[in-house]
């Protein structure tokens, strides 16, 4: 169940974007996008996927109880007394609505409210929720729905649209969207952060499972903004030239995108840091770092940087990539060398960083 939660959360994650990108996309004149179709009955698929895959962590706290109650008792202690519990129900009950509302042909705005609603669910679940309501409801419901409208509306213009056509005029309202979702997303991610980390432990909680998947999730939003970049204001000027691929750079901004959900899904399954060294104590730190350090560690410990001839190398490394990736948006190159150059960027600058600290 340890392996399969991650998964299923970050296939949670991907339905939900696409859910948010059909949604805001409804909204936007035929002539401002390309050429978009998807049925009812694909939509409505989508809506199921979400809610079994967000089943997953409900039924890990089922097992959980297992130990001690019988599974009918179970189930009602979950389903009706936690937080997560209560909010599958929530989402499930939303869901129904926004599926009615998708097969009676309502209006397109009770599609994107009810489907707030489920996002709101799975704020109202979140473990800052559980510490600081209304912070942790109105910060992570936020940061999930502007990370879902960036994401989802790229996968549509990217993977679905039938057609290039529009592309100026979709990159003309995309941009200023784009630019607020990151906003959003950097501010709301730096207050849920600082609710879990203190800034001063940030290094120190790379000794536990939860800062590895902290570091790696921010590390690997460096080449998506890179991507971004290209795709919103350079790629602008030359929008209408079909040459210039724009479709299979949007693709690889979305791959990258993924990368994301991917850390922040095996994130989600770790034990928050709040105090550093008792955690260590109790759950125990990173198995990765212990490989990567060759040694065991244990409580009280820290982290500390000290900087070595490897670890330069590689930073080193990492930045070459960057400017590799760059150079692969000017000569046009096929797309799968600058998601490349993207992933080695991740790791190098990983690992550099790995081998400049040292554990005391």
């Amino acid at each position: 169940m340890s392996y399969i939660i991650p998964l299923t959360e970050f296939i949670s994650y991907v339905l939900y974007s696409i859910l948010a990108g059909k949604f805001i996309l409804d909204f936007v004149p035929t002539s401002k996008k390309p050429t978009l179709s998807i049925s009812k009955k694909t939509v409505s698929w989508i809506i199921i996927g979400a809610l079994f895959f967000s089943l997953f962590p409900v039924l890990r706290v089922i097992l959980f109880f297992l130990d001690d109650i019988n599974l009918k008792l179970a189930i009602y202690t979950v389903f009706i007394k936690t937080a997560i519990g209560n909010a599958w129900i929530y989402s499930a009950l939303f869901a129904i609505m926004l599926g009615i509302n998708i097969f009676s042909d309502g209006k397109k705005f009770f599609n994107f409210f009810w489907f707030l609603l489920m996002i709101l669910s799975i704020g109202y679940a979140g473990h800052i929720t559980s510490m600081n309501f209304w912070l942790g409801l109105i910060f992570q419901s936020s940061h999930l729905l502007m990370v879902s409208i960036w994401s989802g509306v790229l996968f549509h213009v990217a993977w679905l649209a039938k057609d290039t056509k529009n592309y100026t005029n979709f990159l003309r309202w995309f941009t200023p969207l784009a630019i607020i979702c990151v906003i959003v997303i950097f501010s709301s991610g730096t207050v849920l952060m600082l609710e879990v980390v203190k800034l001063k432990d940030y290094t120190n909680a790379w000794l536990l499972p939860y800062g590895q998947m902290l570091l790696l999730k921010h590390i690997s939003i460096i080449p998506v903004l890179f991507f971004a970049f290209f795709n919103s204001i350079l790629i602008k000027k030359t929008a209408d030239n079909t040459s210039n691929n724009i479709r299979k750079w949007l693709k690889a901004e979305y791959i990258m995108i993924t990368f994301v959900f991917f850390f922040t899904a095996i994130m989600g399954t770790q034990s928050p840091p709040h105090h550093i060294n008792l955690t260590l104590k109790n759950e125990g730190s990173s198995k990765w770092i212990e490989f990567l350090m060759g040694i065991d560690i244990v409580s009280p410990m820290r982290i500390a940087f000290t900087f070595t001839l490897e670890g330069t190398l590689l930073m080193s490394m990492s930045i070459i990539f960057l400017v590799l990736l760059v150079i692969s948006f000017i000569k046009k190159t096929k797309i799968i060398l600058p998601i490349g150059f993207g992933i080695c960027f991740v790791i190098a600058l990983y690992l550099g960083l790995m081998s400049n600290v040292s554990v005391q």
